[in-house]
């Protein structure tokens, strides 16, 4: 016996029905995305810790070498800073040959050129130049490297006032860390131990809604003073790149005078990762640092001879 059309006939899902599904579905995306979000910032992370890794290898080898670190900035700011001179150590010795040292500016192999190992995996603000920061040159486009070396802290965790040195509009300079203007320090000369000491840190992200990430003239450049702090009048103007004398917390949302540009001395340690930072110490070591560290044991870790050993913990 046949049967009639009517009982053969296929019913579709009702309404009701898709709605139910759709929110099924959208329950089960919900419940998901954050999960794979905190899987891609792990990975991010692990991969920032990596360049870390591969900077502080970079770092030794060049101490290896030349028996001690590099200067931190050279005397103009179209010199050569510490992130060019690791280049040879950082399978880049082929760009390194071909480079203008005095005047990385102008270096045509320079322009449009993203390493990699200098860029946080985390990091949404652009990787190279913001327009803006341009006024009086030629935007060459140049790479903003996510790590910023760091040459001290201010105020001197020990009360040392002879190693600050306050710039006319350019913040708080100072000669107390491992990377510094003019200066080069050895291994010897950390006498806090490179265990507890932080050479380079992140700087990645922004400062509120603002990018003031270190890189305004060039961030492979040096600064526009030759003499070492110390030897300077008082009120000298004076700006850089490639370092930072920290003075103000990290991932802060505000920013002073001496961190409200992308030049001067004292902008602010940052990153996308949530709830802190990551740092290289002088023994090639990289910690991720929690914002609620306590600031002043921060500080004694940027310097490297207070006599005020610190961890992080």
């Amino acid at each position: 016996m046949f049967r009639s059309v009517a009982a053969i006939k296929r019913h579709g899902f009702t309404l009701i029905e898709l709605l139910v599904v759709i929110a099924i579905i959208a329950i089960l995306i919900g419940l998901l995305l954050p999960a794979v979000q905190k899987v891609r910032e792990a990975a991010a992370r692990m991969q920032c810790q990596n360049n870390m890794k591969q900077i502080g290898l970079a770092l030794h080898s060049y101490h290896d070498t030349m028996q001690r670190f590099p200067t931190g900035h050279r005397a103009s700011v179209s010199s050569a800073n510490w992130r060019v001179e690791l280049f040879p150590y950082l399978e880049q010795a082929n760009l390194y040959q071909r480079l203008n040292l005095n005047d990385v500016y102008n270096s045509p192999d320079l322009k449009g050129l993203v390493l990699k190992v200098y860029r946080c995996p985390s990091s949404s603000v652009s990787e190279t130049q913001n327009p803006a920061w341009v006024t009086w040159w030629t935007n060459n486009n140049h790479q903003v490297p996510s790590y910023q070396g760091i040459m001290g802290a201010y105020p001197d965790p020990a009360g040392n006032t002879a190693a600050i040195y306050n710039s006319y509009y350019g913040g708080w300079w100072s000669n107390n860390g491992m990377l510094l203007m003019s200066q080069s320090t050895r291994f010897s000369d950390c006498t806090d131990g490179t265990s507890n000491t932080i050479i380079v840190a992140e700087q990645s992200g922004r400062v509120g809604t603002q990018d003031y990430r270190n890189g305004y003239f060039t961030p492979w450049g040096g600064c526009t003073v030759s003499q070492p702090i110390g030897s300077l009048p008082a009120g000298q103007d004076m700006w850089g790149m490639g370092l930072s004398c920290v003075a103000y917390a990290n991932n802060s949302r505000t920013a002073a005078a001496g961190a409200n540009t992308s030049y001067v001395g004292n902008s602010i340690l940052n990153s996308f990762h949530t709830g802190g930072i990551i740092v290289l110490m002088a023994d090639g070591s990289n910690r991720f640092v929690p914002d609620s560290v306590d600031f002043p044991t921060f500080q004694r870790l940027c310097t490297r001879a207070d006599g005020l050993i610190a961890n992080l913990p």
